[in-house]
C-alpha cells in the first residue's frame, strides 16, 4: 500500500503569512522555553518545521504521555480486529495479580473505564524500584471510588491497557501498531518503547518517536482511522476517541486543553484535540482549520508552559490563518526558511568572563557547612572557550564540562543513572547532556547542563563568589534523573 505522504507547503499556499510564523517562533522563544523541535500543518501539507540544534528530524524523542494515546488507537485496533470488547473486565486480563485488594470495584472496571480515566483509581502509586513489576504496583492500590463515575488521571492505568495488547498479540501495544498501521504511514520502523522490570513496554510514557511521527500519528486520528482509502480502525471508536467521554473540569482551574473534556486517552479541546506528554511534549489539532502543531520539548519544572503555547496558538496564530492560499512573499519566505534552519537549543546566558575569574581559576574550595549532598570540595577551571566544575561527593571525584553560551555535549551522572531502555532500573552509567555556562553578573557563575537521552531533565548549578567563600545552589528538574543532587553548597578556599 502507498504510504501517506507528507507534503510541503510555504505557508502562504496554505493561507498563513511567513512572517506570521517567524513571530510565533520568537514569542516562544522570548518565553525562555527548551524548545527541540516544532512541526505545522495544513491538512497534509507541512509548511513550516523547525529543529533547534543538536535535535534533528532523525531524532527518537521520548513523548512521555503522549504514549498513553498510542496505548488507546492500539486498543482500538485490537477492537477492530474483534481480539477484545470495551467492556471486557481489566482484572480478568490479570488473574495472577488477584490480591486482598481486588473488590466489587476492581471487579467492576472495563476497558472502556479506564479508556475514559474512570477506572477505581485515584490516586497515585510510586513504584520505582519498589516492584520488580508495574502492574503489581497498579494492584497494590485501594478502590476509592466507582468505575464509570468521576475522572481521575490514572497514568499507570494506562500502562495495564497497554499489557493487555501484549497479552492479546504476543507484541508491545507500538509493534502492534506500526505492523498494522503505523508502517504504511511511514512512521519511523526505528521507534520503540522503554520497557519495564515486569517485561512490559511502558504504556503511559515510554514510546521514543520521531517529530515526524506525532505528525503522521495526529493526523491519523485527525482523519478518524481512515487513510489511503482504508478504514484502519473502526470509525465509531475513533470518533468517540476524540469527544468527550469525561468531564475533567472539576477544579476550577484555568481553561485551557487540559480541562476542555476528555476522549479516550486523548484530550479534547474547544476546537479538536490534543496529545500531551510531561516537558512539553504536545499535539494541538484545530479541526475547523485543519491545522496541527506538534511540539517537543523539555519545559519539566516550567508548569505554565502548555497553558502559554495553547493560549498564543488560539488567541494570537491560529485566528490569522485564512480559509484560502493568500499571496507568495518571496521575501518572507525566505527569511522564514533561514529562520528555522538557524535554530539552536537554549543556552546559559551571560558574560565568558569577570573581574574575578582569574582569582577563582583552580582554586579548591573546602565545604565548611554540612551539605544534603555531602559534598566536601569543589572546584572551578576555565579553559579555551568554557571550563569545568569538579566536586567531590562520598569522597567520589566528579566534574562537568561546560561551553560558555553555547551547548558542549558532555556525559554525566550523580552516581547511577536510570536504564536506557527500561524505567524502574538504575545501573552505572552517564546521561547524554549539553552543558552551558555564562556569569549573570561580576561574582555569579551560573552552569545548564541538559539531559538528552531516553529521560530528559535539566540541573542548573549557580555558583556566588565573596572573596575566599563560594555559595553553590544545585537545582534539579527532571523525572528520574539526578535524583540524589540539589542543595547548597558552602565552601572556602
Amino acid at each position: 500500500m502507498e504510504k501517506f505522504k507528507i507534503l510541503s507547503a510555504t505557508p502562504e499556499s496554505v493561507g498563513v503569512a511567513s512572517k506570521d510564523v517567524i513571530e510565533f517562533y520568537k514569542t516562544l522563544e522570548s518565553c525562555g522555553f527548551y524548545t527541540h523541535s516544532i512541526l505545522m500543518a495544513r491538512g497534509d501539507k507541512v509548511f513550516s518545521s523547525a529543529y533547534y540544534k543538536p535535535f534533528n528530524d532523525k531524532f527518537l524523542h521520548r513523548v512521555y504521555s503522549v504514549s498513553k494515546s498510542f496505548v488507546a488507537i492500539a486498543i482500538g485496533l485490537a477492537y477492530t480486529e474483534k481480539l477484545l470488547s470495551l467492556s471486557d473486565k481489566i482484572i480478568d486480563y490479570f488473574p495472577e495479580n488477584r490480591n486482598e485488594n481486588i473488590d466489587e470495584f476492581y471487579e467492576r472496571c472495563t476497558i472502556l473505564d479506564m479508556l475514559k480515566m474512570q477506572s477505581n483509581i485515584g490516586s497515585n502509586v510510586y513504584w520505582w524500584g519498589k516492584f520488580d513489576s508495574r502492574t503489581k504496583a497498579y494492584y497494590s492500590q485501594k478502590s476509592v471510588k466507582s468505575p464509570n463515575s468521576i475522572f481521575w488521571y490514572d497514568s499507570i492505568g494506562s500502562f495495564v491497557l497497554g499489557n493487555i495488547i501484549k497479552k492479546l498479540t504476543g507484541k508491545n501495544f507500538l509493534e502492534y501498531l506500526k505492523e498494522k498501521v503505523l508502517l504504511d504511514l511511514g512512521f519511523s520502523a526505528e521507534s520503540y518503547v522503554l520497557t519495564e522490570p515486569g517485561g512490559y513496554a511502558v504504556g503511559d510514557s515510554g514510546v521514543l518517536c520521531t517529530l515526524n511521527d506525532m505528525y503522521i500519528f495526529a493526523r491519523f486520528i485527525a482523519k478518524r482511522g481512515y487513510v489511503n482509502g482504508k478504514q484502519y480502525i473502526d470509525k465509531e471508536f475513533m470518533d468517540n476517541a476524540v469527544s468527550v467521554q469525561s468531564k475533567n473540569d472539576l477544579y476550577a482551574d484555568y481553561n485551557s486543553y487540559d480541562n476542555g473534556g476528555y476522549g479516550y486517552l486523548i484530550w479534547i479541546t474547544d476546537n479538536g484535540f490534543a496529545l500531551a506528554g510531561l516537558g512539553g511534549q504536545y499535539v494541538f489539532y484545530n479541526e475547523k482549520n485543519d491545522f496541527t502543531f506538534v511540539i517537543q520539548s523539555d519545559n519539566q519544572g516550567a508548569s505554565n508552559a502548555d497553558r502559554v503555547i495553547y493560549h498564543e496558538l488560539n488567541n494570537h496564530f491560529i485566528p490569522k490563518i485564512n480559509g484560502s492560499p493568500i499571496e507568495e512573499n518571496e521575501r518572507d519566505l525566505k527569511a522564514l526558511r533561514e529562520f528555522e534552519k538557524g535554530r539552536k537549543l537554549i543556552a546559559q546566558y551571560g558574560n565568558k568572563t569577570s573581574s574575578v575569574i582569574d582569582k577563582i581559576n583552580g582554586v579548591t574550595y573546602k565545604s565548611v557547612i554540612e551539605n544534603s549532598m555531602n559534598i566536601s570540595e569543589v572546584k572551578f577551571d576555565f579553559f579555551g572557550n568554557g571550563g569545568r566544575f569538579s566536586f567531590v561527593c562520598n569522597g567520589i571525584k566528579n566534574h562537568i564540562d561546560f561551553a560558555f553560551n553555547e551547548n558542549k555535549e558532555v556525559e554525566f551522572s550523580f552516581g547511577k543513572r536510570a536504564k536506557e531502555d527500561m524505567m524502574g532500573v538504575k545501573v552505572d552509567g552517564k546521561y547524554k547532556c549539553l552543558s552551558s555556562a555564562g556569569f549573570i553578573d561580576d561574582n555569579t557563575l551560573a552552569i545548564k547542563v541538559q539531559v538528552i537521552d531516553s529521560y530528559f531533565g535539566k540541573m542548573q548549578i549557580t555558583a556566588n563568589f565573596k572573596n575566599d567563600e563560594v555559595n553553590v545552589y544545585i537545582r534539579k528538574l527532571g523525572q528520574y534523573v539526578f535524583d540524589d543532587i540539589g542543595g547548597y553548597v558552602v565552601a572556602k578556599s
